[in-house]
């Protein structure tokens, strides 16, 4: 079972032993998000006639992380670094979101300064010692924790991800002093250099630990008394799962962790309708994420941020933008029309849902036009209160612009499509890669009802909806391996790389790497390696990460290494220097444990109930189909229903069924 919390609704999918997979869908509780994953868990339960107790695998995709950053929901943290660099985290960069705003507020450092100490060592820049760590000053930094009551404490010293000695030997030291406080360390948390990134990862980490650690703690009380004897994995911004225990030590890594899962799903589901390059567009009820996998395989990037602070871990490139079904519509002062980002969410919901919800969101607008059938939402389940949904749009889009109902309606959705189609643009064109070669796999909610008008305007081919696109993240979680990434900076001229350094730089962290694997069950044979480097131009600022093919690494892997990178760069910018001196910056492994149930194998008639044979209806200018009705292709306009989504297909589409349940939108003529 893989169950993912997402801002409106918890969704769950269910593979059994026959291969039938089941789903559910129940609201999200935002009070208490473990709330809602019991829930998921007892309604597809009961719908199965499948105790929680016959689980062999259970992944959990959770926002608990993602909510306590953008909240600002965090513990007290104290953080411990290297004499002279207290104010790091203050700082900051040059960088800033807005250029020429000189009246933008800096965002609030993690850690106030008056709980930022400082020790007295220093570690040079090749792994030497300049200074022993002074023990005295990081007991007195223990007594000042204890008296301002923290509940995590950081340690970042300078140059530890040379030699994190001395950051252990702090920990040694503050775990006696304050039993029970967990403390997190910087060269196992992000042991990479730039001060700034890295103490900020290892700040933000402290302070999720113990909310992440109390949460798992819940679950696992929960599960154990309905009888599951399966370990809970939990779904990583890497693409990976890991079991709950190991996953808790590092929650950073579990910022991004349901838009990775529908990402995984979506790059495999599109796989099996043919399409070798894939964009993913995943639109709930909060935001609408989007994603490139290039060659089927998703797009990782290795710095990100989380609610504004910089976080230096592996995650799945994800452009999330303020653009979901509750994204609510408003006319501002200047008398333009905005969607997003403020959502309705969960509570009260869009106006529609009847719920006290008064203002207008977009799925209020999809009401108005007709695209969502009130009393087939949810398959009935939650019946749309049309009445309010046009009120909503009236006052609050309509009549400020002078506007009818259904005009302020479609001027709503055309508004948050130009929004999903510059997400779209920024994640494909700017990273190098034209999306009219890609297929789009629409996911969520709402997704299959924007996807074809965007892909029209992005000159995309092919839209592939799943079986069940409301619940893409959970198949996700069915669809994700165990994984585990390691990194370690290792700054060498390329040129001058002798492969036996560059061994002894990997053997360590490939060590650990299938020790991990190993804790999750995984021997050498289920296990497997891979090896990236971040390498770039001499005096470049940032890198680009390629993969080291060959093992042990020789001459000519390092060769393929280089010409590896001008492509890459190329690829990224449209031009390379391959006179100019290369160099490695960071070594990184990855290491993956192959679980996932490949899509093939899911049965037919188990993806969905039998079909009914039945006639189509008209709604408007649209004809109306259930989903499991649809054998034969159906041209737009055309509006196909199902009870986790609404697939929109407009004038000049056409949708026709294809492999592992997906439907295959394609444009009938040019676009």
């Amino acid at each position: 079972m893989g169950i993912d919390v997402g801002g409106t609704f918890t969704d769950a999918a269910l593979l059994d032993g026959g291969s039938r997979l089941r789903i559910a869908k129940v609201r999200t509780t935002p009070h208490d998000l473990g709330t809602g994953f019991v829930d998921a868990l007892d309604e597809l339960s009961r719908g199965t006639g499948i105790p929680p107790g016959a689980l062999d695998y259970l992944a959990h995709g959770s926002t608990v992380a993602t909510n306590a950053a953008v909240q600002g929901r965090l513990a007290r943290v104290g953080l411990l670094t290297t004499a002279g660099f207290r104010d790091v985290l203050e700082i900051g960069t040059q960088q800033r979101p807005s250029l020429y705003d000189l009246h933008h507020a800096r965002l609030a450092p993690l850690v106030p300064r008056e709980l930022r100490l400082e020790a007295r060592e220093r570690v040079g820049p090749g792994g030497e010692t300049v200074e022993p760590l002074r023990r005295e000053d990081v007991e007195r930094a223990g007594r000042a924790f204890a008296a301002a009551q923290v509940e995590a404490v950081a340690v970042a010293f300078l140059f530890s991800f040379a030699d994190g000695s001395h950051e252990r030997e702090a920990r040694e030291i503050l775990e006696r002093r304050l039993p029970g406080i967990p403390v997190a360390v910087s060269s196992e948390v992000a042991a990479e250099l730039r001060e700034y990134p890295r103490t900020s990862t290892t700040a933000l980490n402290a302070a999720l630990l113990p909310l992440v650690g109390g949460y798992v703690e819940r679950l696992a009380a929960v599960l154990a008394e309905r009888g599951v004897a399966a370990p809970l994995h939990l779904m990583r911004s890497n693409g990976g799962v890991a079991v709950a225990e190991e996953a808790s030590r590092l929650p950073v890594g579990l910022i991004a962790s349901g838009p990775a899962a529908g990402v995984i799903g979506a790059a495999e589901l599109g796989r099996l309708a043919g399409l070798s390059d894939v964009l993913t567009f995943d639109m709930g009820g909060t935001t609408a994420d989007v994603s490139l996998a290039p060659g089927g395989r998703p797009a990782l990037r290795f710095r990100g941020e989380a609610a504004g602070h910089p976080v230096s871990l592996p995650q799945i490139d994800v452009l999330s933008v303020g653009a979901g079904g509750g994204s609510i519509a408003r006319v501002d002062r200047f008398g333009s029309l905005r969607v997003g980002p403020a959502s309705a969410g969960a509570e009260p919901g869009p106006a529609c849902y009847g719920l006290g919800g008064e203002e207008a969101t977009v799925t209020d607008a999809h009401v108005v036009l007709g695209t969502l059938d009130p009393s087939h939402f949810l398959g009935g389940r939650l019946a749309l209160d049309r009445r309010a949904a046009r009120q909503a749009v009236e006052r609050r889009v309509a009549k400020p612009l002078g506007l009818g109902v259904e005009e302020a309606a479609a001027a709503v959705l055309r508004i948050a499509d130009a929004t999903m189609v510059q997400a779209l643009r920024v994640i494909s064109i700017a990273r190098g890669h034209d999306p009219r070669r890609a297929g789009l796999v629409a996911f969520g909610g709402a997704g299959p009802m924007h996807a074809c008008t965007i892909a029209e305007e992005l000159g995309i081919p092919r839209v592939v909806v799943p079986r069940y696109p409301g619940v893409a993240s959970a198949l996700g979680l069915l669809l994700s391996d165990v994984r585990h990434d390691l990194a370690r900076t290792w700054v060498r001229p390329l040129a001058r790389v002798r492969p036996r350094e560059l061994e002894a730089a990997i053997a360590p962290l490939e060590r650990h790497a299938r020790e991990l694997l190993a804790d999750a069950g995984f021997d050498g044979a289920r296990g497997r390696i891979e090896i990236d480097l971040d390498v770039r131009y001499r005096g470049q600022a940032y890198e680009l990460t390629v993969p080291l093919r060959t093992r042990p690494a020789g001459a000519e892997a390092l060769r393929a290494v280089e010409h590896a990178f001008h492509a890459a760069h190329r690829r990224a910018y449209g031009h390379d220097r391959p006179v100019d001196e290369t160099e490695i910056v960071t070594v990184r492994v990855q290491a993956t444990g192959k679980v996932r149930v490949r899509p093939e194998v899911w049965s037919a008639d188990g993806t969905s109930r039998r079909p009914r044979p039945g006639r189509a209806s008209t709604r408007g200018r649209y004809t109306v189909h259930e989903r499991d009705d649809v054998r034969a292709p159906v041209a737009g306009p055309a509006i196909v229903e199902q009870d986790d989504s609404t697939i929109l297909v407009p004038q000049g589409w056409r949708l026709r069924p294809g492999s592992a349940g997906n439907a295959i939108l394609e444009r009938r003529g040019r676009p």
